[in-house]
Protein backbone atom coordinates (compact mmCIF):
# COMPACT_ATOMS: atom_id res chain seq x y z
CA UNK A 1 0.00 0.00 0.00
CA UNK A 2 1.54 3.25 -1.15
CA UNK A 3 0.84 6.91 -0.42
CA UNK A 4 -0.08 8.94 -3.50
CA UNK A 5 -1.14 12.46 -4.29
CA UNK A 6 -3.77 13.50 -6.81
CA UNK A 7 -3.05 12.74 -10.47
CA UNK A 8 -0.56 9.95 -9.78
CA UNK A 9 -3.30 7.30 -9.53
CA UNK A 10 -4.35 7.74 -13.15
CA UNK A 11 -0.72 7.68 -14.32
CA UNK A 12 0.02 4.46 -12.41
CA UNK A 13 -3.21 2.92 -13.68
CA UNK A 14 -2.20 3.67 -17.26
CA UNK A 15 1.26 2.18 -16.75
CA UNK A 16 -0.32 -0.98 -15.30
CA UNK A 17 -2.71 -1.23 -18.26
CA UNK A 18 0.20 -1.08 -20.69
CA UNK A 19 2.58 -3.41 -18.85
CA UNK A 20 0.57 -5.85 -16.74
CA UNK A 21 1.34 -8.71 -19.16
CA UNK A 22 4.87 -8.82 -17.71
CA UNK A 23 3.42 -9.80 -14.31
CA UNK A 24 1.95 -13.19 -13.21
CA UNK A 25 -1.54 -11.63 -13.10
CA UNK A 26 -3.16 -8.27 -13.74
CA UNK A 27 -2.99 -6.16 -10.55
CA UNK A 28 -6.10 -4.55 -9.07
CA UNK A 29 -5.90 -0.92 -8.00
CA UNK A 30 -7.97 0.65 -5.23
CA UNK A 31 -7.49 4.36 -4.51
CA UNK A 32 -8.41 5.85 -1.14
CA UNK A 33 -8.71 9.47 -2.18
CA UNK A 34 -9.19 10.94 1.29
CA UNK A 35 -5.92 9.41 2.54
CA UNK A 36 -4.10 9.56 -0.86
CA UNK A 37 -3.35 5.84 -0.63
CA UNK A 38 -3.13 3.43 -3.57
CA UNK A 39 -3.61 -0.27 -2.78
CA UNK A 40 -2.10 -2.57 -5.42
CA UNK A 41 -3.24 -6.20 -5.22
CA UNK A 42 -2.14 -9.15 -7.33
CA UNK A 43 -4.30 -12.25 -7.37
CA UNK A 44 -3.24 -15.84 -6.84
CA UNK A 45 -5.09 -19.15 -6.80
CA UNK A 46 -5.03 -19.16 -3.00
CA UNK A 47 -6.39 -15.62 -2.88
CA UNK A 48 -9.25 -16.51 -5.21
CA UNK A 49 -10.22 -19.86 -3.66
CA UNK A 50 -12.34 -18.74 -0.65
CA UNK A 51 -14.76 -16.56 -2.59
CA UNK A 52 -14.72 -18.90 -5.55
CA UNK A 53 -16.34 -21.40 -3.19
CA UNK A 54 -18.45 -18.98 -1.13
CA UNK A 55 -19.72 -17.29 -4.28
CA UNK A 56 -21.21 -20.58 -5.48
CA UNK A 57 -22.99 -21.19 -2.18
CA UNK A 58 -24.34 -17.64 -1.86
CA UNK A 59 -25.45 -17.58 -5.50
CA UNK A 60 -27.32 -20.83 -4.90
CA UNK A 61 -29.11 -19.17 -1.98
CA UNK A 62 -30.08 -16.20 -4.16
CA UNK A 63 -31.52 -18.59 -6.75
CA UNK A 64 -33.60 -20.23 -4.02
CA UNK A 65 -36.08 -17.36 -3.85
CA UNK A 66 -37.74 -15.29 -6.54
CA UNK A 67 -38.26 -11.56 -6.82
CA UNK A 68 -39.66 -9.32 -9.53
CA UNK A 69 -36.87 -9.43 -12.11
CA UNK A 70 -38.72 -6.82 -14.16
CA UNK A 71 -38.12 -4.44 -11.28
CA UNK A 72 -34.75 -5.55 -9.88
CA UNK A 73 -31.59 -7.22 -11.13
CA UNK A 74 -29.45 -8.90 -8.46
CA UNK A 75 -25.90 -9.93 -9.29
CA UNK A 76 -23.08 -11.70 -7.49
CA UNK A 77 -19.75 -10.62 -9.00
CA UNK A 78 -16.06 -11.18 -8.49
CA UNK A 79 -13.74 -8.18 -8.80
CA UNK A 80 -16.45 -5.76 -9.88
CA UNK A 81 -15.58 -2.09 -9.47
CA UNK A 82 -17.61 -0.21 -6.88
CA UNK A 83 -16.61 3.43 -7.23
CA UNK A 84 -12.83 3.64 -6.84
CA UNK A 85 -12.55 0.25 -5.09
CA UNK A 86 -12.76 -3.33 -6.36
CA UNK A 87 -13.89 -5.87 -3.75
CA UNK A 88 -13.03 -9.53 -4.25
CA UNK A 89 -16.74 -10.36 -4.17
CA UNK A 90 -19.93 -8.32 -4.08
CA UNK A 91 -23.67 -8.85 -4.19
CA UNK A 92 -25.64 -5.88 -5.50
CA UNK A 93 -29.10 -5.06 -6.79
CA UNK A 94 -30.00 -2.50 -9.46
CA UNK A 95 -33.50 -1.16 -10.13
CA UNK A 96 -34.58 -1.53 -13.76
CA UNK A 97 -38.03 0.11 -13.64
CA UNK A 98 -38.74 3.45 -15.26
CA UNK A 99 -38.34 6.24 -12.76
CA UNK A 100 -35.90 4.22 -10.66
CA UNK A 101 -33.25 3.32 -13.25
CA UNK A 102 -29.78 3.39 -11.77
CA UNK A 103 -30.94 3.10 -8.17
CA UNK A 104 -28.78 0.42 -6.61
CA UNK A 105 -27.88 -1.22 -3.35
CA UNK A 106 -24.78 -3.18 -2.39
CA UNK A 107 -25.72 -5.93 0.05
CA UNK A 108 -22.55 -7.97 0.61
CA UNK A 109 -18.82 -7.50 0.10
CA UNK A 110 -16.00 -10.01 0.55
CA UNK A 111 -12.24 -9.56 0.81
CA UNK A 112 -9.40 -12.08 1.09
CA UNK A 113 -6.02 -11.28 2.62
CA UNK A 114 -3.20 -13.58 1.48
CA UNK A 115 0.46 -12.64 1.50
CA UNK A 116 -0.50 -9.08 2.41
CA UNK A 117 -0.98 -6.86 5.42
CA UNK A 118 -4.36 -7.48 7.06
CA UNK A 119 -4.58 -3.83 8.11
CA UNK A 120 -4.58 -2.74 4.46
CA UNK A 121 -7.51 -5.07 3.75
CA UNK A 122 -9.42 -3.73 6.76
CA UNK A 123 -8.73 -0.22 5.46
CA UNK A 124 -10.17 -1.27 2.11
CA UNK A 125 -13.32 -2.66 3.75
CA UNK A 126 -13.76 0.57 5.70
CA UNK A 127 -13.54 2.56 2.46
CA UNK A 128 -16.09 0.29 0.78
CA UNK A 129 -18.52 0.78 3.67
CA UNK A 130 -17.92 4.54 3.66
CA UNK A 131 -18.86 4.62 -0.04
CA UNK A 132 -21.82 2.23 0.38
CA UNK A 133 -23.05 2.52 3.99
CA UNK A 134 -26.08 0.36 3.20
CA UNK A 135 -23.85 -2.76 3.00
CA UNK A 136 -25.46 -5.49 5.12
CA UNK A 137 -22.58 -7.94 5.45
CA UNK A 138 -18.80 -7.88 5.06
CA UNK A 139 -16.74 -11.07 4.97
CA UNK A 140 -12.96 -11.10 5.35
CA UNK A 141 -10.86 -14.24 4.92
CA UNK A 142 -7.30 -14.12 6.25
CA UNK A 143 -4.88 -16.76 4.95
CA UNK A 144 -1.45 -16.87 6.58
CA UNK A 145 1.69 -18.79 5.70
CA UNK A 146 4.06 -20.13 8.34
CA UNK A 147 6.74 -17.77 7.04
CA UNK A 148 6.72 -15.09 4.34
CA UNK A 149 7.71 -16.71 1.05
CA UNK A 150 11.20 -16.17 -0.35
CA UNK A 151 12.83 -17.67 -3.43
CA UNK A 152 15.67 -20.21 -3.13
CA UNK A 153 18.95 -18.76 -1.93
CA UNK A 154 21.95 -18.90 -4.20
CA UNK A 155 23.82 -22.23 -3.99
CA UNK A 156 21.04 -23.81 -1.92
CA UNK A 157 19.92 -27.37 -2.75
CA UNK A 158 16.97 -26.06 -4.81
CA UNK A 159 19.16 -23.49 -6.59
CA UNK A 160 21.76 -26.08 -7.58
CA UNK A 161 19.18 -28.68 -8.59
CA UNK A 162 16.66 -26.55 -10.49
CA UNK A 163 18.39 -23.38 -11.60
CA UNK A 164 20.59 -24.97 -14.28
CA UNK A 165 17.94 -27.11 -15.96
CA UNK A 166 17.50 -26.19 -19.61
CA UNK A 167 13.81 -25.29 -19.24
CA UNK A 168 11.20 -24.89 -16.56
CA UNK A 169 9.57 -28.11 -15.48
CA UNK A 170 5.92 -28.85 -16.18
CA UNK A 171 3.55 -28.85 -13.19
CA UNK A 172 3.51 -32.66 -13.02
CA UNK A 173 7.30 -32.88 -13.30
CA UNK A 174 7.78 -30.23 -10.63
CA UNK A 175 5.39 -31.86 -8.15
CA UNK A 176 6.85 -35.34 -8.81
CA UNK A 177 9.91 -34.14 -6.85
CA UNK A 178 7.91 -34.00 -3.60
CA UNK A 179 9.24 -36.44 -1.05
CA UNK A 180 5.71 -37.06 0.24
CA UNK A 181 2.91 -36.18 -2.23
CA UNK A 182 0.32 -36.38 0.57
CA UNK A 183 1.83 -33.29 2.14
CA UNK A 184 -0.09 -31.03 -0.24
CA UNK A 185 -3.26 -31.98 1.65
CA UNK A 186 -1.65 -30.42 4.72
CA UNK A 187 -1.09 -27.26 2.64
CA UNK A 188 2.68 -27.81 2.62
CA UNK A 189 4.89 -28.05 -0.50
CA UNK A 190 8.62 -28.77 -0.03
CA UNK A 191 10.69 -29.60 -3.12
CA UNK A 192 14.48 -29.85 -3.32
CA UNK A 193 14.71 -28.81 0.30
CA UNK A 194 12.88 -25.53 -0.32
CA UNK A 195 9.45 -24.56 1.04
CA UNK A 196 7.48 -23.23 -1.92
CA UNK A 197 4.20 -22.83 -0.02
CA UNK A 198 3.14 -23.71 3.52
CA UNK A 199 -0.20 -22.46 4.83
CA UNK A 200 -0.48 -21.88 8.57
CA UNK A 201 -4.12 -20.87 8.98
CA UNK A 202 -7.35 -19.82 7.27
CA UNK A 203 -9.58 -17.58 9.37
CA UNK A 204 -12.94 -15.93 8.68
CA UNK A 205 -14.32 -12.63 10.01
CA UNK A 206 -17.97 -11.73 9.31
CA UNK A 207 -19.69 -8.45 10.17
CA UNK A 208 -23.37 -7.63 9.71
CA UNK A 209 -25.07 -4.26 9.84
CA UNK A 210 -26.99 -3.08 12.89
CA UNK A 211 -28.84 0.20 13.14
CA UNK A 212 -25.70 1.99 11.94
CA UNK A 213 -23.26 1.19 9.11
CA UNK A 214 -20.89 -1.72 9.74
CA UNK A 215 -17.96 -0.83 11.99
CA UNK A 216 -15.14 -3.36 11.61
CA UNK A 217 -13.58 -2.09 14.84
CA UNK A 218 -16.70 -3.07 16.80
CA UNK A 219 -16.38 -6.30 18.81
CA UNK A 220 -20.12 -6.70 19.47
CA UNK A 221 -20.77 -10.46 19.23
CA UNK A 222 -24.26 -9.75 17.89
CA UNK A 223 -22.70 -8.16 14.79
CA UNK A 224 -19.37 -10.00 14.46
CA UNK A 225 -18.38 -13.64 14.13
CA UNK A 226 -14.92 -15.17 13.84
CA UNK A 227 -13.99 -18.72 12.95
CA UNK A 228 -11.14 -20.94 11.82
CA UNK A 229 -11.28 -23.25 8.80
CA UNK A 230 -7.67 -24.49 8.97
CA UNK A 231 -5.79 -26.08 10.66
CA UNK A 232 -8.66 -26.81 13.08
CA UNK A 233 -12.20 -26.28 11.88
CA UNK A 234 -14.46 -24.11 14.03
CA UNK A 235 -16.96 -22.44 11.70
CA UNK A 236 -20.34 -22.66 13.47
CA UNK A 237 -20.51 -18.97 14.44
CA UNK A 238 -19.33 -17.91 10.98
CA UNK A 239 -22.00 -20.04 9.32
CA UNK A 240 -24.72 -18.56 11.54
CA UNK A 241 -23.58 -14.99 10.85
CA UNK A 242 -23.38 -15.50 7.07
CA UNK A 243 -26.91 -16.96 7.12
CA UNK A 244 -28.06 -13.94 9.12
CA UNK A 245 -26.49 -11.58 6.56
CA UNK A 246 -28.15 -13.37 3.65
CA UNK A 247 -31.55 -13.32 5.39
CA UNK A 248 -31.07 -9.56 5.85
CA UNK A 249 -30.32 -9.37 2.11
CA UNK A 250 -33.56 -11.24 1.38
CA UNK A 251 -35.54 -8.75 3.49
CA UNK A 252 -33.78 -5.83 1.80
CA UNK A 253 -34.72 -7.18 -1.63
CA UNK A 254 -38.36 -7.38 -0.58
CA UNK A 255 -38.35 -3.78 0.66
CA UNK A 256 -36.45 -2.55 -2.40
CA UNK A 257 -38.84 -4.36 -4.74
CA UNK A 258 -41.84 -2.81 -3.00
CA UNK A 259 -40.27 0.64 -3.31
CA UNK A 260 -39.52 0.49 -7.05
CA UNK A 261 -42.66 -1.48 -7.99
CA UNK A 262 -45.43 -0.50 -5.53
CA UNK A 263 -48.25 -2.97 -5.39
CA UNK A 264 -46.13 -5.85 -6.64
CA UNK A 265 -46.54 -9.26 -5.00
CA UNK A 266 -43.54 -9.92 -2.74
CA UNK A 267 -45.13 -12.74 -0.72
CA UNK A 268 -42.99 -15.39 -2.43
CA UNK A 269 -39.88 -13.44 -1.51
CA UNK A 270 -41.00 -12.78 2.06
CA UNK A 271 -42.01 -16.38 2.67
CA UNK A 272 -39.18 -18.11 0.84
CA UNK A 273 -37.59 -21.10 2.58
CA UNK A 274 -34.31 -20.77 0.70
CA UNK A 275 -31.59 -22.58 2.62
CA UNK A 276 -27.85 -22.13 2.86
CA UNK A 277 -25.59 -25.11 3.60
CA UNK A 278 -21.81 -25.03 3.70
CA UNK A 279 -19.56 -27.91 2.67
CA UNK A 280 -16.23 -26.65 3.94
CA UNK A 281 -14.36 -29.75 2.79
CA UNK A 282 -14.95 -28.51 -0.78
CA UNK A 283 -13.11 -25.27 0.04
CA UNK A 284 -10.32 -27.21 1.77
CA UNK A 285 -9.93 -29.34 -1.37
CA UNK A 286 -9.79 -26.18 -3.51
CA UNK A 287 -7.14 -24.73 -1.22
CA UNK A 288 -5.06 -27.91 -1.50
CA UNK A 289 -5.05 -27.52 -5.28
CA UNK A 290 -4.38 -23.78 -4.95
CA UNK A 291 -1.35 -24.46 -2.74
CA UNK A 292 0.11 -26.72 -5.44
CA UNK A 293 -0.61 -24.18 -8.16
CA UNK A 294 0.85 -21.31 -6.12
CA UNK A 295 3.99 -23.32 -5.38
CA UNK A 296 4.44 -24.04 -9.09
CA UNK A 297 3.78 -20.40 -10.06
CA UNK A 298 6.44 -19.29 -7.58
CA UNK A 299 8.89 -21.80 -9.02
CA UNK A 300 8.24 -20.58 -12.57
CA UNK A 301 8.59 -16.94 -11.54
CA UNK A 302 11.91 -17.70 -9.83
CA UNK A 303 13.21 -19.84 -12.70
CA UNK A 304 12.21 -17.32 -15.38
CA UNK A 305 13.82 -14.45 -13.47
CA UNK A 306 17.17 -15.92 -14.45
CA UNK A 307 16.27 -16.30 -18.12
Amino acid sequence: MLEFIGGVYSAVSQIMDLNWHTLPARPRLSYFKDDHILLIETCSDIHEAPFGYLGQELFGFLLGFTHNQRALSTTLSMNFELGSIIPDMSIRTVAVTRGHLGHRKVHVIGECAFAQDTDSVLCKIKEEIAERPEILMAIMVVIDEHHPYHSPERMSEAWQMLRHETSARSPSSFHSLQGDPARSHDKHIVIAGHTWCHLASVQFHVWVRGDEPINVDDTNNELLARGTLFPNQDMDEVEAMIKKGMEMTQDCLANFSQKVAPGGDISALRNSNASLTFYWHHLLASLAVAVEDTAYARYCSWYNSYT
